[in-house]
């Protein structure tokens, strides 16, 4: 770079330039587009076994100089493993999915999560090429109900994200409530497609459980509870969040990112108190701003199009000083590091027997 008097910037050669992390910006493109078209080709099922760019070409019919770019590329992001054949060809490698992403991009896996992290990307696209427009005219309308998009994500989505983290913290935070034994209730606030209510359905054998969300999630929620052979002790319940009446009785409700979205938390929290039993647990697992620039740097990212909606992102702590003013007590803060996409902090909170 060359100054106004003619002199240029010297780096240091053994550290790395101050613009390091903006031209990173750019290369985390090129790795989620990697990501994507891998994902999109089915490229990884190939992959469960080892194979050459020239095989895998073969089979795919793909060009087989773009996909070994492509494949070295997944290699770099540890996607991938990398090894030097036995050839007569100089430098063939062969490539293997890496053993820690079988269960997450074999589409054979229970566990699988290729449609959400496509469903993420795109999702996330799509907003940041709006951000401009936002600026100039204004934050976003709050999103309209769509019940039906919701439950078609449900169905995928958010059930691959829910199976690769969100039911084993649930599971998780359950079970450190030791007083919590025998015969329970348990109500899945927002619950999505269930998956988190049968994990705990399945982890505690004599509790009863709700998935609470919109009619037509909770009929998603409601198919994959019967698949999982768990009818007669989970069901499924649809409505207004911050109008149908939630029951009562509850031992414990699990609340994972739903208060982002009502129109009065407050209000949101004094309905879940009512609807636990003496001696019941509020676990609220929910983003909040950090004070820390780093942390905030992981966070904010995500729930700017959240943010933009008019939706609530509330500070670090509020959420507790909330819960805490709604009447619950015994209150608790964890920071979930492996939370989706972003982390979270959990708030329990019990609501005291008289």
């Amino acid at each position: 770079m060359t100054h106004e008097n003619g002199t240029v910037a010297m780096p240091d050669m053994t550290q790395t330039h101050p613009l390091d992390p903006l031209w990173s910006l750019s290369l985390m493109s090129v790795r989620a587009d990697a990501l994507d078209t891998a994902l999109e080709l089915g490229l990884f099922s190939q992959l469960l076994r080892p194979q050459t760019a020239a095989t895998l070409a073969e089979c795919t019919q793909l060009d087989e100089a773009a996909l070994q770019a492509l494949l070295d590329v997944l290699w770099s992001m540890g996607l991938l493993l990398r090894r030097r054949c036995h050839s007569r060809v100089p430098c063939r490698y062969g490539f293997e999915l890496a053993g820690s992403m079988i269960r997450w991009l074999n589409p054979e896996s229970p566990e699988y999560c290729g449609d959400s992290l496509r469903f993420r990307l795109h999702s996330m696209r799509r907003f940041g090429a709006q951000l401009p427009q936002l600026l100039r005219q204004g934050s976003m309308a709050p999103e309209a109900a769509g019940q039906s998009s919701w439950a078609q994500a449900a169905q995928s989505q958010i059930w691959q994200e829910q199976g690769a983290a969100t039911a084993g913290l649930a599971v998780q935070a359950v079970r450190q409530l030791k007083e919590l034994d025998g015969q329970r209730r348990f109500l899945d606030m927002g619950g999505g497609p269930g998956r988190v209510a049968i994990a705990l359905a399945q982890d505690q054998p004599l509790w009863q459980g709700v998935v609470f969300d919109q009619p037509e999630t909770a009929a998603v929620a409601g198919q994959a509870i019967a698949r999982a052979g768990l009818s007669d002790r989970v069901r499924a319940q649809g409505g207004d969040m911050e109008q149908t009446p939630l029951g009562e009785g509850y031992d414990v409700i699990w609340c994972s990112s739903v208060l982002h979205f009502c129109a009065d938390v407050p209000k949101m929290l004094a309905r879940l108190y009512e609807a636990l039993a003496p001696g019941g647990y509020l676990l609220a697992a929910h983003a909040e701003l950090p004070d820390e620039r780093e942390l905030a740097d992981r966070v904010l990212p995500y729930y700017l199009p959240l943010r933009m909606r008019g939706r609530t992102l509330w500070r670090q702590g509020e959420l507790a000083v909330m819960m805490q003013q709604a009447g619950f007590g015994r209150l608790h803060e964890t920071m979930l590091e492996s939370y989706p996409l972003a982390p979270a902090c959990l708030v329990s909170g019990r609501r005291e027997a008289p």
